[in-house]
């Protein structure tokens, strides 16, 4: 099978995290291309973060396309899918098919397109445009849709119950230590501030939506009451308004450590990991952690629901609020031995690996 991956870029992120993953794995059995849309010259490197990690049977292509929007964009995308020739055409994240649309309408008899929903159903892919695309598109079952969770399926059933649809959990590749592990573990323990600290991991861009106010408000307060925790925090974007204020109210225990690409290494470093998110499809972060054999403290965000068996391998906050998210920090402070062991259980015969994904979006693609 022939199959073209599509997205902007390949910059530090958990949908292009996913996407490197699949396309690797697929390519060990089918012809795979990754297109990306977005310029990604040496001017532009944060753009280009994962390309390395691509395994030389992906074929990379770029179309260097500048911001912005325009007919001459469609015209460029769908030339660029028709010299691909592929039996099949997956699109990532949720402005690609704003960009794939001619190609769809005039090679849709011919070549099979598919979309994975990255995000909750109801942030990003139930706007206008959505509502027209799916409707002529979907309907039509010209496109189909991947959705990352259960609950995220039964979303998009409830608002399209006529389009082709499947649920396929997000995977991701083994989380294994690299060379740079050791010199990782020296990194935290000399960052820490007490030799015998319970190790608190987020892994996540800076954004509203990412809500890592909430995260630093409640361990900031868990520091206050007297705990012994370091929480390390790695992404980009920190240095934006919002990254800053974030800095200036966090405590010392702490640690902005920018943006890493071997994140396997400080999951497997680290005690706990915490999401803060105000919504999620099924993050990434989230599957390393549980492959890592890491408890999760998040709030009750799509996916969280399906992963975390409560006080099992992680624990969920009841609601949004910062007492609920507290209360949920706290216990896995208090239950932090417990929740190490039954997590390491939980991470055994995983359902979240890029393996079991990677076959089930196949069988998708024959559909």
């Amino acid at each position: 099978m022939k199959i073209l991956e599509v997205t902007f870029y390949l910059q530090a992120g958990g949908a292009e995290r996913f996407i490197v993953d699949l396309s690797n794995e697929l390519s060990k059995e089918h012809n795979v291309t990754l297109l990306t849309l977005k310029d990604d010259s040496p001017e532009y490197p944060k753009l280009q973060f994962y390309k390395s990690e691509l395994l030389p049977e992906v074929r990379y292509k770029n179309l260097g396309m500048p911001k912005g929007y325009s007919i001459k964009m469609l015209w460029n995308v769908y030339k660029a899918i028709k010299s691909e020739n592929p039996d099949v055409v997956h699109m990532h994240v949720a402005g690609v098919p704003m960009y794939c649309i001619l190609a769809i309408m005039l090679l849709g008899k011919k070549v099979k397109f598919y979309q994975t929903i990255h995000s909750d159903i109801r942030n990003g892919y139930d706007s206008l445009f959505y509502r027209f695309f799916i409707s002529i598109f979907g309907n039509l079952k010209v496109v189909g849709f991947a959705a990352l969770s259960q609950k995220n399926h039964d979303d998009f059933c409830k608002l399209y119950p006529n389009a082709k649809s499947a649920c396929i959990v997000n995977g991701r590749a083994d989380i294994k230590p690299t060379v740079q592990f050791p010199s990782v573990q020296q990194e935290l323990n000399h960052l820490k501030k007490s030799s015998n600290s319970i190790v608190y991991l987020h892994v996540a861009r800076c954004c509203e939506v990412k809500n890592q106010s909430l995260l630093v408000n409640c361990f900031n307060r868990l520091i206050e009451e007297g705990y012994l925790a370091d929480l390390f925090i790695i992404g980009q974007d920190y240095d934006t308004e919002l990254g800053i204020n974030l800095k200036a109210k966090s405590c010392d225990r702490i640690h902005f450590l920018g943006t890493r690409k071997n994140i396997a290494d400080y999951m497997l470093a680290s005690d706990v990991f915490c999401l803060s998110s105000r919504f999620e499809g099924m993050p990434i972060t989230m599957i390393e952690a549980t492959l890592a054999g890491k408890p999760i403290v998040s709030t009750p965000v799509c996916g969280a629901l399906e992963v975390i068996k409560d006080r099992k391998n992680g624990i969920k906050s009841i609601d949004y609020t910062e007492q609920s998210y507290y209360e949920a920090l706290k216990y896995s402070y208090d239950h932090c031995s417990e929740l190490l062991s039954t997590a390491a259980i939980h991470n055994q015969n995983s359902p979240y690996t890029i393996k079991e994904c990677a076959i089930k979006y196949i069988n998708f693609f024959k559909i």
